[in-house]
């Protein structure tokens, strides 16, 4: 399982300007919502803030892992985004967080999900990695990065 199975150009905004944790996570849905591949943005929104409300994704170290399962979207998508400035995130280390890794699917693909959320966590254990997603200019070199994840994690 590869990050670029399910990751795409259009689903990676990079110098994003979010005004909190509710706005970051709306302008990453709207770029699912622009690419066709989910039908209720609100029901996904929704789905994300409950998963918040448990408790944050925040994962520490800069990044964020907000994740739902909805019947909202057909297919498993990865969503990046990096903040132009980092933000609060209600982190487990308390720290501010600029990259953010939205994981979707549909209820039906659950296992994939699970595995995925934990190449995900495997991969962002690499400072490399995490440099290379910090410094990246387009959103082809972010595609590139996971393109060539094993390089960091195999």
């Amino acid at each position: 399982m590869r990050l670029e199975e399910f990751a795409a150009l259009e689903l990676i905004a990079l110098d994003l300007v979010a005004r909190d944790k509710p706005d970051v996570l709306q302008k990453l849905v709207d770029l699912l919502l622009e690419s066709g591949r989910v039908r209720d943005a609100a029901g996904l929104m929704g789905e994300l803030l409950k998963r918040e409300q448990v408790m944050s994704t925040g994962i520490g170290g800069g990044i964020a892992i907000p994740h739902a399962l909805t019947s909202d979207i057909e297919a498993l998508a990865l969503v990046f985004g990096r903040t132009q400035t980092p933000m609060d995130f209600q982190a487990l280390d308390s720290e501010p967080v600029d990259l953010i890794f939205m994981l979707v699917g549909p209820k039906s693909a659950s296992s994939i999900y699970v595995k995925l959320l934990a190449r995900v966590s495997r991969l962002l254990q690499s400072e490399a990695f995490k440099e290379r997603l910090r410094s990246a200019a387009q959103p082809a070199e972010v595609l590139e990065a996971f393109r060539t994840e094993t390089e960091y994690a195999p």
